[in-house]
């Protein structure tokens, strides 16, 4: 197995070496007077983000929404009682408060190498309130992230659970801050052959919202999740990855291919401000078992007579991996008076804690809300696992009877964790795009209106079952979206104004890549019991407006799901010169736009969010 790990010092050694020998490459060998210079850039920035709502994440214990709340229970037998969730009811006032900073360096060493490096570093200053363990009486989960936030220290499993940190390359991280090399490369130029080799970002897609072509890197969702600036598009959150890219002019055409160090997307931990995942589940992330894996591939784009074309393929690992129940390993009792059973509880998906769920109206919520089935997640849960049978627990024919059967291991624990497992897997992907510049009359809306269309073809994707089963569904998808775009200018006395309009349709999954089989559930419904969409579409727009001063910009941007659910974002950015720049913007978001269950729609997983963002930042 490669041990990758290595790299980071060779990495650096390359690079600061560069930095370091440059006064003396200066005078010769790979230095040239005509071509060598040193530039610097980079800025200081508070960025603040506070909440707007009386809504909290949903995902985490201080906003699980059954904290203090009677709920009844009526098990199998029945035996019945009313619980209390014992759980912390804290109300947050920022979601986002943090300091950050960024320095690039770019060192020109002839006319055919270059260095760059960028250094991000990130301090919490920790105004959201956390969790605390001691907040529910009786709480001993196992795993670090579950015990205490940690809002940057991504960890995967190792020797233990939880017990090796981030799988991001060239970082640094803890639970208050972090450092990376998002960028720290050399680039070689020769003609129209161009090379960079290190640390990078590939980009193939500058839409915003949707990533269609954009497939070389995963997500980082721990500094602002998705409710960043619209128009920074994904710029701040693909993963960097150790990488070897190519570039080719060949005339008017751009081959361009990559080999790549597959790095997973990153989601939240758990209790941090825009976690995604329950805080009742504990993750076993098995990225250990993919670190010598490779991405690759390939684009040529173009132009055939008026038409720009590009075609691209790829065979990568799916950077979202997918969930399954897994053994917890955890050696308790299933409850009170249960003693002896800690053997059978460790070979079941479930951990006796009192951080777990505790009424079958907690798990069915939850399950909805996580596009999960809920009846056929515990029948999984128990199919699979045959300690789960040996405690007693049987497959449930229909809802009432897998609440009562819910209800009953509930109130004899005293509170379930689950266990789930994240896997990655291979698939291969093949995409086209067409571009077109419409010539109409002078100063009308069709003069200068640029369309594109993309479309990505994805060979035997998986997904995460909603039953969080280990047979994972596979299914072939397309996703196809059309953007419409261009500059308008409408007075002379205001530079031209921006639009841009998209449409994007998915036949397997929603835009946050979950299978459409688990959509619309509830607390009172199975998603195996509701109307499941047979495909997931959606709007976006938006638009830019510069002021004549151009010290003034107003930026619009919106999602619309067309099941029910969308997000709005209002900007104004601030450049009063002296290197200040202040940015502002507000995030709106509705699931609720249809008459239906939200769970119809994915914007509803952030519905909590709404929020307004403060950047004041100095630039050098």
């Amino acid at each position: 197995m490669l041990n990758l790990r290595k790299t980071w010092f060779w990495f650096m050694g390359i690079g600061f070496g560069c930095i370091a020998a440059s006064p003396v490459l200066a005078q010769g060998g790979w230095g040239d007077n005509e071509y060598f210079d040193v530039s610097t850039s980079g800025f200081i920035r508070i960025e603040s983000a506070l909440s707007t709502s009386s809504k909290r994440n949903p995902y985490n214990q201080i906003g699980n929404p059954f904290n203090g709340v009677a709920v009844d229970r009526l098990d199998l037998f029945g035996g019945s009682d009313t619980y209390v969730r014992q759980g912390p009811q804290q109300d947050e006032d920022f979601n986002l408060s943090v300091l950050r900073g960024k320095f690039d360096v770019n060192v020109s060493l002839n006319r055919n190498w270059s260095f760059r490096g960028e250094l991000r570093a990130l301090f919490d200053v920790d105004l959201y309130k956390n969790f605390h363990l001691n907040d529910i009486p009786g709480a001993n989960p196992l795993g670090r992230l579950d015990r205490k936030p940690n809002l940057f220290e991504y960890r995967v499993n190792g020797g233990s659970l939880m017990s090796r940190k981030n799988p991001g390359a060239l970082e640094v991280s803890g639970k208050r801050f972090m450092m990376d090399l998002p960028r720290f490369y050399l680039d070689y130029h020769k003609g129209p052959l161009h090379v960079r080799m290190g640390n990078q970002q590939i980009a193939w897609g500058q839409s915003l919202f949707f990533r269609v072509m954009d497939v070389p890197n995963g997500l980082d969702l721990r500094r602002h999740s998705l409710l960043d600036y619209v128009p920074e598009e994904f710029s701040d959150k693909r993963v960097p990855s150790l990488a070897v890219r190519v570039q080719y002019m060949a005339g008017s055409w751009e081959l361009d291919g990559f080999v790549q160090h597959f790095r997973p997307t990153i989601y939240g931990n758990p209790n941090t401000p825009y976690n995604v995942i329950a805080s009742q589940f504990t993750v076993h992330d098995l990225y250990k078992d993919y670190d010598d894996k490779f991405n690759f591939g390939m684009r040529a784009r173009g132009d055939i007579g008026p038409i720009k074309f590009q075609a691209m393929a790829a065979r990568r690992y799916n950077p979202d991996g997918t969930f399954r129940w897994t053994q917890s390993g955890v050696h308790k009792p299933l409850g009170p008076g249960f003693e002896g059973t800690e053997g059978l509880m460790a070979a079941t998906a479930y951990e006796q804690d009192t951080t777990g769920v505790h009424s079958a109206r907690e798990w069915f919520t939850f399950a909805g809300l996580a596009r999960l089935d809920g009846v056929n997640g515990l029948n999984a849960s128990i199919a699979e696992f045959p300690a789960a049978q040996a405690l007693g627990a049987v497959l449930a024919p229909d809802y009432t009877f897998a609440a009562q059967e819910l209800d009953l291991f509930f109130r004899l624990s005293g509170g379930l964790r689950g266990h789930i497992a994240r896997e990655y897997h291979r698939e291969s992907l093949f995409g086209v795009g067409f571009g077109y510049v419409f010539n109409g009359a002078p100063g009308s809306l069709f003069d200068q209106l640029i369309a594109n269309v993309e479309i990505q073809y994805a060979k035997d994707r998986h997904f995460t079952n909603p039953s969080l089963s280990q047979y994972r569904i596979v299914e072939d998808e397309a996703i196809v979206s059309v953007v419409l775009e261009k500059y308008q200018r409408f007075t002379p006395a205001f530079p031209a104004t921006y639009f841009v309009l998209q449409w994007m349709h998915r036949t397997e999954s929603d835009i946050f890549g979950r299978h459409l089989s688990g959509m619309g559930g509830s607390v009172d419904r199975a998603a195996r019991d509701a109307s499941t969409p047979g495909s997931a579409n959606y709007i976006a727009f938006a638009l830019q407006q510069p002021f004549p001063n151009l010290v003034w910009r107003l930026d619009l941007g919106m999602l619309y799901d067309l099941e029910g659910g969308i997000l709005i974002q209002p900007a104004l950015r601030w450049r009063p010169g002296n290197n200040w720049a202040v940015e502002a913007f507000y995030n709106f978001i509705d699931g609720g736009v249809r008459d239906r269950n939200p769970n119809y729609n994915a914007l509803s997983t952030t519905e909590w969010a709404d929020e307004f963002t403060l950047r004041i930042g100095y630039e050098f």
